[in-house]
Parts: C-alpha cells; sequence; structure tokens
C-alpha cells in the first residue's frame, strides 16, 4: 500500500466536503422529523438529539440554513399546515390547532392571526366567500373543465430526492431534479420502471414563493444509502385520487384549484395527512409543453 499524504491545503478541503455530506444528511433528518411530527413539542434539545449536533450550537446551524430562526420556521410550518387544514377540510378549528400541537386554542389563534392577520374562522369565512365567487364565475368555468380522475390504492414507494426551497418554477427546483438524476446515474440506479415525481409540500396562496418546498424524487427498487444533499424515504402508499394534468407545467395552480377549490368540497372524501404528489408522465426535454401529461396524486382516507 503506498502512504499517500496530500498537501496540507487538500486535506483540508477533503474533510470540508465530507463534513458538508454530514452536515446536509442530519438537516435533512432534521426538516423531514420536524413535517412528521408537527402535533408534537418540537424544542431544540429534541432535535438536535435527532441529528446528533450539539444543542449549543445546533440553533445557528438550522438558522443558517433555513434563513430564518428554527423557532420561526417551526411555527411558520405549523401555521401553513394548519391553513391547509382550514382551507381544505370541515375540521373544526379546535381540531387543527390540536393537529399542529397546539394545546390550547387561544394560543393557537393567536399564532395564526399573526402569521395570517386574521383568526382561524375568519381566514375559513374569506376562503368560502371567495371560493362561491369562483365557482359562479363564467370566465372560471371557461379557463378549467372537469378533470379526468380516478381512485387507486398502492403500496409505498421507495424514493431518492433531493430537496429545494423557493418559486416552484424557479432554478432550485431544476438544481434538484439534475442533481438526484446525476446521483441515480452514477450509482445505476435507474430502472425500467423508474417514476418521476415531485413533491410540491406547500400552498402557493399561504407560503411565500421564496420559502416553497419541493422534493425532486425518484423511485427506486435497489438498496440506497442517503448521502449529502440526497435523501432516502418512502412515499406512503394507500388511497388516492389520481388527476390527469394535461398540458404545461405552468399551469399546475389551475388544476391544484379546480381539485382543493371545487372537487374536493364537492365529494365525500377527506384527505389524510400526507402530502399530494406530481408524477410526470413524460419529460419536457423531448416533449411540447402542450403535450406534457402529470398525474396529480391526492391522498385521501
Amino acid at each position: 500500500m503506498f502512504n499517500v499524504v496530500l498537501p496540507v491545503k487538500l486535506q483540508t478541503m477533503a474533510s470540508r466536503t465530507i463534513t458538508n455530506k454530514d452536515y446536509n444528511e442530519r438537516i435533512n433528518k432534521v426538516i423531514h422529523f420536524i413535517h412528521t411530527h408537527l402535533s408534537e413539542k418540537l424544542d431544540v434539545d429534541r432535535l438536535a438529539a435527532v441529528a446528533a449536533f450539539s444543542p449549543y450550537h445546533f440553533h445557528r446551524i438550522m438558522s443558517a440554513y433555513l434563513n430564518e430562526s428554527l423557532i420561526s420556521y417551526i411555527i411558520r410550518t405549523k401555521m401553513e399546515v394548519a391553513a391547509g387544514f382550514i382551507l381544505h377540510t370541515d375540521m373544526s378549528i379546535t381540531d387543527v390547532a390540536y393537529k399542529v400541537g397546539y394545546e390550547m386554542p387561544s394560543s393557537f389563534n393567536k399564532a395564526f392571526k399573526k402569521r395570517f392577520g386574521v383568526n382561524p374562522s375568519a381566514f375559513r369565512d374569506n376562503y368560502d366567500k371567495a371560493r362561491d365567487y369562483l365557482k359562479t364565475s363564467k370566465t372560471n368555468k371557461m379557463k378549467k373543465t372537469e378533470m379526468k380522475h380516478e381512485v387507486r390504492e398502492v403500496i409505498p414507494r421507495k424514493v431518492i430526492y433531493v430537496a429545494s426551497t423557493g418559486p416552484y418554477d424557479g432554478k432550485g427546483t431544476a438544481d434538484a431534479w439534475k442533481k438526484v438524476c446525476g446521483f441515480a446515474g452514477q450509482k445505476g440506479l435507474f430502472g425500467p420502471k423508474t417514476e418521476f415525481i415531485g413533491i410540491s409540500f406547500d400552498d402557493p396562496h399561504i407560503t411565500d414563493s421564496s420559502k416553497l418546498r419541493y422534493e425532486a424524487c425518484l423511485t427506486i427498487d435497489k438498496e440506497a444509502t442517503a448521502e449529502g444533499e440526497m435523501g432516502v424515504k418512502e412515499i406512503a402508499g394507500g388511497k388516492y385520487v389520481v388527476f390527469l394534468h394535461e398540458g404545461s407545467y405552468e399551469n399546475f395552480q389551475a388544476s391544484y384549484d379546480y381539485i382543493f377549490g371545487e372537487w374536493l368540497p364537492g365529494n365525500n372524501s377527506q384527505l389524510r395527512e400526507e402530502p399530494s404528489f406530481e408524477l410526470y408522465l413524460n419529460s419536457p426535454e423531448d416533449t411540447a409543453p402542450e403535450n406534457l401529461k402529470t398525474e396529480i396524486w391526492v391522498p385521501i382516507d
């Protein structure tokens, strides 16, 4: 064996690369833990333990990554998830408060009003009035006809993914796809049944575009290990109503508005506590925008 000694500068660079990959893996664990435990108490010590960070430095590390304090991120996420429940389910305000970890409805109301400027009941009432107006609008009816859909029940999907934050049609999303596809190519993870899935966690009507969370995912049938920005997880199985979006990705929001603003309130389906996702049936690299086909999967009970 040759005993190769790197110059000091190269040793430092190699060490930094390993450290950055390790930090990204740990931070991914924390973000995932937050979003799957919103109904629980999420304090700094508990979250630091999830990522094996020192509590002393943890808050500063997360704030630098999130571009906001960890506490602000947790509260904002809880409020935005709560807003989704308020708009798209008939769950009581008290039950919504419990869902996002508030035992006292008064504390929840205060935090919600601070985020959105109105209390939860007024938020729901204003949305209902706006939705009723849009339903009777001839212009809206002309823009969006009923979408093809069917109910499917599936097993969980194992995926590798890269997360991004920012506008859904922005550079961050494109970069996430380049990274996840590059990783899959290097590791030989592409197969004949590979599916391309995008998870858009936030509603652009609720969350600022700079803070929209997205994950570019590829299904895999081999073993893979989290590495740096690359995460590994399962997309929940179960029952979904699957809608077909035909045409440009630029029109996704109109489809989501139809699904959650018209179809869901008019049907007896209840949403499960899992994110919706997009399954891309063809690629914009070799398909004209008007010929793109995408399935939007919405989890229901």
